[in-house]
């Protein structure tokens, strides 16, 4: 199992329409391919940005599979609008072989 985490800056002002959109674009990420788990935090302090917390049964799944579906570019369509740059992305490898 990989977490991907991914800070999201969001340009001033759209935060509510950035929510309302992924509210609606969530689905395509949840079901996809691999897809386990589907998490979005606002940060407490700093209200334009976000944790996108998403986990996937393999790396593959999130880098190559899901980029280039049909979803996952319909996914992109309706939030990549509201970045106020580039999302900052890292993956996380389970060290719990015990949950294997």
């Amino acid at each position: 199992m990989v977490v991907e985490q991914a800070y999201l800056r969001i340009a001033g002002g759209r935060e509510s329409d950035f929510e309302e959109a992924f509210r609606a674009a969530r689905p395509l990420l949840a079901q996809a391919r691999g897809c386990t788990s589907v998490e979005l935090f606002r940060d407490a302090e700093n209200p334009s940005t976000y944790l996108l917390r998403v986990g996937w049964e393999r790396l593959e799944d999130h880098l190559v599979g899901f980029p280039a579906s049909d979803a996952g570019k319909q996914f992109a369509e309706q939030v990549a609008g509201f970045f106020a740059g580039a999302p900052e992305v890292r993956h996380f490898e389970s060290t719990d072989r015990s949950a294997a």
